[in-house]
């Protein structure tokens, strides 16, 4: 959506600012009072607020690392742990449940 205007309305709790689109497509964010919020820095803090939005919850995601350094990661990360100290079990053990109609 391209923007095409913004904006910015005060309230008695903060300031609302709103991105209007092509047609009637329009997107609001609120922010809450506090003592450096003004009408002049309202829209930079919520281009920064709508932005952190969509970043990954991790700085740090696989997705947008390249697949050559995830290569790279992935073999420094099996030369560090190998040999491990126990090796990998490919069996499941169970502990077996009592038997509700055997007597006491």
């Amino acid at each position: 959506m391209a923007l095409s205007d913004i904006m910015v309305y005060q309230t008695d709790v903060g300031f609302v600012v709103e991105f209007g689109g092509e047609g009637e497509d329009r997107i609001a964010v609120t922010l809450r009072e506090a003592p450096d919020l003004t009408n002049d820095n309202a829209i930079a803090k919520a281009k920064a607020l709508l932005s952190s939005a969509f970043e990954p919850v991790h700085g740090d995601s696989a997705r947008s690392k390249d697949a050559a350094l995830l290569e790279e990661e992935l073999n420094e990360g099996l030369e560090d742990s190998f040999p491990a100290s126990d090796p990998v079990s490919v069996t499941v053990s169970s502990i077996p449940m009592r038997d509700p109609s055997a007597g006491h």
